[in-house]
């Protein structure tokens, strides 16, 4: 089952991403549904193949399910990359959505996740409100591109 995203829960989520990243000083936040597709995001660095790595974030982290149950968790709730300059942080969010926070050395890891995970918490009552209080994991959201909040710049075609 579908269900369409509204302005104003599209407003809020995206109010939501920008506090974080102000909060974690974090360079992006992506919020993608479980195939990796960006449901929302709010960014101070553009990186040029933003789809690429929330479908491999994505991608990464709901395998890790598999790799817990074999060793007798029910599931890991997140998971850090870090690396020498830039590190990743995501979390799973009600309805099998991903939060991903990309951040720097400036940023504190361990604020990293106390802010996602308060945003986790806060996001959780404004996405049930379009799934309604039964339907839990596995939601899919139709995305209305033609709408302002989905808009994407897309790259002329190129000829020859």
């Amino acid at each position: 089952m579908y269900y369409s995203m509204t302005r104003e829960l599209s407003e809020k989520i995206e109010t939501l991403l920008s506090d974080l990243l102000v909060r974690a000083e974090a360079d992006a936040v992506f919020l993608c549904d479980r195939g990796g597709n960006i449901m929302a995001q709010k960014t101070t660095e553009h990186y040029v193949h933003e789809e690429n790595i929330a479908a491999l974030a994505a991608g990464s982290f709901f395998a890790t399910r598999e790799l817990a149950r074999l060793i007798g968790e029910p599931e890991f709730k997140y998971i850090f990359h870090r690396g020498d300059r830039t590190s990743i942080y995501m979390q799973h969010t009600p309805l099998d959505m991903l939060l991903m926070v990309v951040f720097g050395k400036a940023s504190n890891p361990g604020i990293v996740r106390l802010y996602a995970e308060e945003t986790v918490r806060s996001l959780a009552p404004h996405i049930e409100k379009i799934a309604g209080p039964d339907e839990t994991v596995g939601l899919n959201i139709e995305i209305d591109r033609s709408q302002e909040p989905f808009k994407r710049a897309t790259e002329p075609e190129k000829t020859g």
